[in-house]
């Protein structure tokens, strides 16, 4: 699966900026924002998400977000990284915690209510997704949404341009599920004609 095929535009510096995201002195820059010596795989994801939600990227916001996602990684983070990191960078920006453990809370979260045997990059998949659809990251949409997939394709392993296709469908139908019913309202029934003649002798 290509977890980073996203249609990603180069990003043009601001007139009042001279540094182009991804280029060598946006990373120097991001390192000394952010206090610490900062890797291209800390920052590339965190660029792409904030892409993804269509914030402006500057030095101090993928330093911030940078930030927020530092903590200990344990041993399934350090594979699928860049997915890992993405999910953080759109839970930081959405107000959400966003440090190693947290995502791990989530994924974990997602898992249990999909209740099927699916690897982690497949559940980071669609939560990236959805969350760069504009949708709050929230266990329970991620999981209906995740399972409409296997109900309708057999698998939840798409690449990148077959969900994007598909997603509003299956979000649409996960929103729909996540509702709580409203119970049926009861019409009273009406008196029967023997008993209304019975009442009138």
């Amino acid at each position: 699966m290509d977890n980073l095929s996203f249609n990603m535009q180069p990003q043009q510096a601001a007139p009042d900026e001279a540094l182009v995201p991804g280029s060598p002195e946006f990373l120097r820059a991001v390192r000394k924002a952010a206090g610490w010596r900062v890797s291209p795989r800390h920052v590339d994801p965190v660029i792409v998400a904030l892409h993804q939600a269509g914030r402006p990227i500057t030095v101090e916001r993928v330093a911030d977000l940078v930030n927020a996602l530092r903590g200990e990684r344990s041993h399934r983070q350090r594979r699928n990284t860049d997915l890992w990191q993405m999910l953080g960078a759109h839970l930081a920006l959405q107000g959400q915690p966003a440090h190693p453990e947290a995502q791990r809370a989530l994924l974990g979260r997602i898992k249990r209510l999909v209740a099927a045997d699916l690897p982690d990059s497949v559940l980071l998949t669609v939560a990236v997704h959805v969350a760069a659809a504009g949708h709050r990251l929230e266990a329970h949409l991620v999981a209906h949404v995740v399972r409409w997939l296997l109900e309708h394709y057999g698998s939840a392993e798409l690449d990148s341009e077959q969900l994007e296709r598909v997603l509003p469908q299956a979000i649409h139908a996960a929103l729909r599920r996540s509702q709580p019913r409203r119970p049926a309202r009861r019409t009273p029934a009406r008196p029967s004609a023997s008993r209304t003649r019975t009442g009138r002798r």
